[in-house]
C-alpha cells in the first residue's frame, strides 16, 4: 500500500510574504503621490499670478507746488490695473553726507503714517503718500486717493506730493520736520543722486519694478 505523499508548504507560505510586502509598498507610494498632487494643486492654485504691468518711476528736486519739492512719481505706462493696496515699495539709498550709510525704505499701505501737508487753497490736510495724482478722482485730503485706496490704471500716476512725503517713502529720520539743508547735509540727498527702487506685487511676490533711480 502506498502511503499519501506529505507535502511541504513551507517555501509556498514564504513566497506569499514578498509579494505582500510589495503590494504594500506600492500602495504606501501611491497614497503618497496623490496627497502631495493635491497639496501642491492646493498650493499653485491659491497662489496669484504676476500682473502684466509696466511701472516707471521718476524723482525730481523741482517738483510741488513751488518748484523746489523732491518729488517721486510713479507711472503705471500698461498692462492691467492693480489695488494699490497689493503694492509695497522699497528704496535703498547710500548717503553721501554726514550719516554715512545704506538706507533702506519701505512704503507699504497699511503701515505708512499718514503726514500734513497742504492743498491748493492753503488749507491742512491729512495724505498717505504715495497719493493718487487724478484730480478727477479726488482732490488733496481725500481717502480714495490715498496709497492703498486706489486702482492703480494704466496712465494713472501716484506722486509722493512734496519733500516730506518723499522723504517718508525712502526712510529718512524726520522727514516732516526736516528742511531740504537739513537733508541735504545729513544724507547727501539732491539732484544727480541715486536711489534703487523695487516695486512688488505682494500677492505673486512678483517684481514689477527694479531700477537705479537718478534724482533729476
Amino acid at each position: 500500500m502506498t502511503l499519501p505523499r506529505k507535502t511541504n508548504n513551507k517555501n509556498t507560505n514564504e513566497a506569499v510574504s514578498p509579494v505582500i510586502g510589495v503590494m504594500l509598498m506600492l500602495v504606501v507610494t501611491i497614497v503618497i503621490a496623490a496627497f502631495v498632487s493635491m497639496f501642491a494643486g492646493t498650493t499653485f492654485a491659491d497662489a496669484q499670478a504676476a500682473p502684466s504691468t509696466v511701472l516707471n518711476v521718476k524723482i525730481a528736486s523741482n517738483g510741488g507746488a513751488d518748484g523746489t519739492q523732491d518729488v517721486m512719481l510713479l507711472e503705471h505706462v500698461g498692462g492691467g490695473s492693480i489695488p494699490s493696496s497689493d503694492l509695497k515699495i522699497t528704496t535703498y539709498y547710500t548717503s553721501t553726507g554726514t550719516e554715512r550709510t545704506v538706507i533702506r525704505g519701505e512704503a507699504i499701505a497699511q503701515s505708512m503714517p499718514s503726514i500734513t501737508v497742504k492743498d491748493a487753497s492753503g488749507a491742512n490736510k491729512n495724505i498717505v503718500v504715495p497719493i493718487l495724482s487724478d484730480v478727477t478722482a479726488g482732490s488733496v485730503g481725500d481717502t480714495k486717493i490715498n496709497f492703498g485706496k486706489y486702482e492703480f490704471e494704466s496712465g494713472s500716476v501716484a506722486s509722493t506730493y512734496n519733500s516730506a512725503g518723499t522723504w517718508t517713502v525712502l526712510g529718512f529720520t524726520n522727514p516732516t520736520t526736516a528742511t531740504k539743508d537739513q537733508i541735504i547735509e545729513k544724507y547727501g540727498f539732491t539732484k544727480g543722486s541715486k536711489v534703487t527702487v523695487n516695486i512688488i506685487h505682494t500677492p505673486s511676490q512678483a517684481v514689477l519694478y527694479n531700477k537705479e533711480v537718478i534724482v533729476q
